[in-house]
């Protein structure tokens, strides 16, 4: 997996669960940023990953945050916040649009968001509920800092691409990953193998730069995703950047 890598190892457990074994390769890095976060109540707080989430449950200002909705994307990061100590928890379904959705449907009047988020951001958030009344107050509790070299084992893994499928969780890991490949002048092997992307707007990015064969999830969620790469690998084929058993 290229993902970030604590977020890797969940997604690792989950492809030797589908009988794969996958290779951790992070071409990411999470790193603390320290945003204050504003006074007042909020209506809800906003998730759009479990990184932010992880990174607000370790901030004093919890202790005042537990009681208020959270309104997550999806189900990795609806789990995020339970384990952070929200006590009532909405889910999306996997997107920013829809996550802009049902805070819509939970808050028609106009209210005030939370939102715990990144440095880099795909789907503007603030300003989609901007335009429907909603304030939200954007707290960037962290960034993603990308490798300066590429991971050995994209390196081995390209070296015998036979049945190699690459994972793709976000915008940023794939421009990286294509970024990090070229470098290394392994561009030609990696965009003959494989890509399984989580949204269209990450499998655009990976045709545009010449990737030959790119499938989207059904939804934009993990499930999802792995089922695009069983669909990809096959049987008795290898999975993220690592070979099955």
């Amino acid at each position: 997996m290229l993902r970030p890598e604590r977020a890797a190892r969940k997604t690792e457990e989950a492809l030797r669960g589908l009988g794969h074994t996958p290779a951790l390769a992070p071409v990411l890095a999470i790193t603390d940023l320290p945003a204050r976060i504003p006074d007042g109540n909020f209506d809800a707080v906003l998730a759009t990953s479990a990184n932010g989430l992880r990174k607000l449950a370790v901030r004093a200002e919890m202790a005042r945050l537990r009681s208020t909705p959270l309104i997550a994307v999806g189900d990795r990061t609806a789990q995020a916040g339970r384990e952070a100590g929200f006590a009532t928890v909405h889910v999306a379904e996997g997107d920013g649009r829809s996550l802009v959705a049902e805070a819509r449907r939970l808050f028609p009047s106009p209210a005030r968001f939370l939102h715990a988020a990144g440095a880099d951001r795909a789907f503007d958030l603030a300003g989609a509920l901007a335009s429907h009344g909603h304030r939200v107050d954007l707290v960037e509790l962290y960034k993603a800092e990308a490798a300066t070299a590429l991971p050995p084992a994209i390196a081995d893994a390209l070296a015998e691409p036979d049945g190699l499928v690459v994972l793709h969780h976000s915008g940023r890991i794939a421009q990286t990953f294509l970024s990090l490949v070229d470098a290394a002048g392994l561009g030609e092997a990696a965009r003959a193998v494989p890509h399984a992307a989580l949204a269209e707007r990450i499998a655009r990015t990976l045709r545009e730069a010449g990737c030959g064969r790119v499938e989207t999830a059904e939804r934009p969620d993990e499930q999802a995703l792995l089922k695009t790469l069983d669909r990809l690998a096959g049987n008795g084929s290898p999975s993220g950047v690592g070979r099955t058993k």
